[in-house]
This record gives structure tokens, C-alpha cells and sequence, in this order.
């Protein structure tokens, strides 16, 4: 199964029609579609009927509409991008044309972008944007006997379903201690079900301190959960359980063979390995936009790194623009990192973009200029 961005390409009349998947893809588009670019999506509009009485009936109709973009915006709280124009066609006659409408671009809409004048990049856009295989999925279990957490990683990011802290064993009997724990194991097994009831390609990890990541296991082979044990392809170790085992095994390469596979992964395991690089040779790193740009100018860039809320917030920078065409081009190498992990907090700490260097350079302060 493929999941694609590029829904059709029609280089006769000039336009592609894209479904973005995730966040990422709308800041794509939000730098695709240019001021006079016609952009059509589906609304609903809610339409009046006049009865033989006299009295009106209103229902809700979808119609296709399209509009002569003279305004873009970005909203990067609720990541969302919208378009304003006139409205020049209408799927159906509702009176619409002439009106000013926006349209607000989010995650699963479809929309047509058409383009008389610039339709060579959009064309490129359409050929650099390959399809894309289904996002593998995988829940890890992260365990200790502090706490259990149930996570779910692919490309779109990473999101916790299930959190809970046992309390310390000093203040509970033995017994009441083992009633809660598998009364959490149950919890865990249900959080695990419903996703399988939604996914049966999904993997399972799980993570956390020996003695408890047993008891898990031994609790699942009484409970007879062959469709869980079967989806278990991985099973290791770290110091502590709950989120904090999660980003223990993100920081340590505990899941590095999903890196390929699973964007959070390869972006925590690419921030380590810059935060190393940084350790050992701070003259050869680059922190922050001015230093970054600064590099490129010199031809020293080797890598830059960016967390995805830096984009969202500077997305329409001139500046961070020329380095986001370099990248587009192929010039430069660039990896966006995604919201919601450590590795995107670290790289805002250093500024919201860095970069790794060929060689040592020394960036002038501004006050050197």
C-alpha cells in the first residue's frame, strides 16, 4: 500500500493535485503555491431552500472552489497554513464567484494547485517527491517498577497512549503491589489490542529494566497473547521505564534498527551524533541561522539539522528561503527534525538550526563586521 502526496500531474493544463500527509508536507506546500497561483479545495456551504409557504430550509452542501491566491499565511500554534483570494470557480452555482474566501490547509485535505506561469516547479515538485510506502508503526513498551508507558513511532511522529507511575513498594504490601502490577499489565495489553484492531502490520518493542520486561513477557505467555508475542521483534534493556526510558533508548541507538525505517529514530540517533561532533570539535559546527548562513557562504557546510517548530516559525524568512532552494536544488543536505522529541528540544536549545562543517572555520561575531 502506498500513501501518496502526489494525487494526479496534468501538464496540459497546468496543475498538480497534492494530499498532504503530515505537518512536514504543509510547509512544502505553504513554499509551493506563489501569489497568483489558482488553488481549489472541497468546503461545505450551507444553502437556503425556499418552500411554497414561504419558510426556508437550510442544508449543507460540498462544493469545490477555487481562488486566485493574492494572500498566504502561516499559523505555526496550530501548524496550519491558509491561502485568501477571490473566488473564480465553483463546482456548483451558488453565487460565490467574486467573494473573497481561504482556505486553511491541514493534514488530509486534498488541494489543486495550478499554476500558468511557474508550472516547471511544480512539475519538479511532483518528480523530487517520490510516493511513499506505508509509515511502519511500532508501539514500544517502556518498563521499570516505577512505571509503564506504551508509545507509538512512524514517520509522522511520536505519540504516547498509555502513562502510569506504580507507587513506591515501601508504602504497599507485596501482594497488593503484584495485584497492581498486572492489573497495569492488563491496561497495557488492552492499549496494545486496540491497535492491532486498527493495524496488524504494527511491531512491538519493548524496553526497561530486566526483572520487569521478564514479568511482562511471563504475564503475556499466561494470558495467552499469541497476536501480541508474535508482534514482539524486539526486546532490550535500559535503566529506567516510562518516557524516560523511551528517550534513554532513543539517546543510546537502543532502536537503531528502525532508522531507516522510522523518522523519529533516525532524527534522535542524527542529533546525538551532531551533539558528539560538537563535544569534540566545536569549531566545526555552526549554531543558529546567522552562523549557518554564515558557513554556507564559506562552502563549509557538510550537514544542517532543523527543528520542524524553527521552520514553522520562520518559514517565511527570506533568508532561511535562499537555504531552504539550496536544499530543494540538492545543494545542501538538510533533515528537519520532528516536533515532540528531545532531539528537536536540544537542536532548539542551540539555536533551532545547525549545521555540521567540512572543515573548521571561524564565523565572525556581528560585532566584528
Amino acid at each position: 500500500m502506498f500513501i501518496v502526496i502526489i494525487q494526479q500531474v496534468d501538464s496540459l493544463k497546468k496543475f498538480i493535485k497534492v494530499l498532504p500527509e503530515n505537518t512536514l508536507d504543509l510547509l512544502n506546500i505553504f513554499r509551493l503555491v506563489s501569489i497568483g497561483d489558482i488553488l481549489y479545495s472541497e468546503t461545505s456551504r450551507e444553502v437556503k431552500k425556499e418552500r411554497a409557504d414561504g419558510r426556508y430550509d437550510s442544508e449543507r452542501v460540498l462544493v469545490t472552489l477555487g481562488i486566485d491566491v493574492e494572500k498566504k499565511s502561516v499559523d505555526p500554534l496550530l501548524k496550519r497554513i491558509s491561502f485568501t483570494g477571490r473566488i473564480i470557480y465553483e463546482s456548483r452555482g451558488l453565487g460565490l464567484t467574486g467573494k473573497y474566501h481561504t482556505i486553511h490547509v491541514h493534514p488530509g485535505l486534498e488541494v489543486k494547485i495550478e499554476s500558468k506561469e511557474r508550472f516547471d516547479r511544480l512539475y519538479s515538485f511532483s518528480l523530487s517527491y517520490p510516493k511513499r510506502k506505508k509509515s511502519m508503526k511500532i508501539l514500544c513498551i517502556t518498563l521499570d517498577n516505577e512505571g509503564i508507558a506504551v508509545s507509538e513511532f512512524s514517520n509522522l511522529g511520536l505519540k504516547t497512549l498509555y502513562s502510569k507511575n506504580i507507587p513506591p513498594r515501601i508504602k504497599m504490601y507485596e501482594e497488593s503491589v503484584e495485584d497492581l502490577m498486572y492489573d497495569i499489565f492488563s491496561e497495557v495489553v488492552k492499549t496494545v489490542l486496540d491497535v492491532l484492531k486498527e493495524d496488524k502490520d504494527v511491531e512491538v518493542a519493548i524496553l526497561g529494566s530486566g526483572i520487569i520486561v521478564e514479568d511482562f513477557i511471563n504475564y503475556l505467555k499466561r494470558r495467552n497473547t499469541k497476536n501480541i508475542l508474535g508482534k514482539i521483534k524486539k526486546k532490550g534493556y535500559t535503566s529506567t521505564g516510562r518516557e524516560e526510558g523511551l528517550r534513554e533508548a532513543l539517546r543510546s541507538g537502543e532502536l537503531k534498527e528502525y532508522a531507516e525505517e522510522i523518522k523519529p529514530v533516525k532524527d534522535s540517533l542524527e542529533v546525538e551524533d551532531f551533539i558528539q561532533k560538537m563535544s569534540k570539535s566545536p569549531d566545526r559546527v555552526a549554531l543558529g541561522l546567522r552562523e549557518v548562513l554564515e558557513a554556507m557562504r564559506m562552502k563549509a557546510v557538510e550537514k544542517i539539522l532543523v527543528s520542524e517548530s524553527f521552520l514553522w516559525e520562520s518559514i517565511i524568512d527570506e533568508q532561511l528561503s535562499s537555504l531552504l532552494d539550496e536544499a530543494e536544488h540538492g545543494r545542501i543536505k538538510l533533515r528537519v527534525i520532528l516536533d515532540g522529541l528531545e532531539a528537536s528540544e536540544k537542536i532548539r536549545g542551540l539555536g533551532g538550526i545547525v549545521a555540521t562543517l567540512y572543515y573548521p572555520v571561524r564565523i565572525p561575531n556581528t560585532q566584528d563586521k
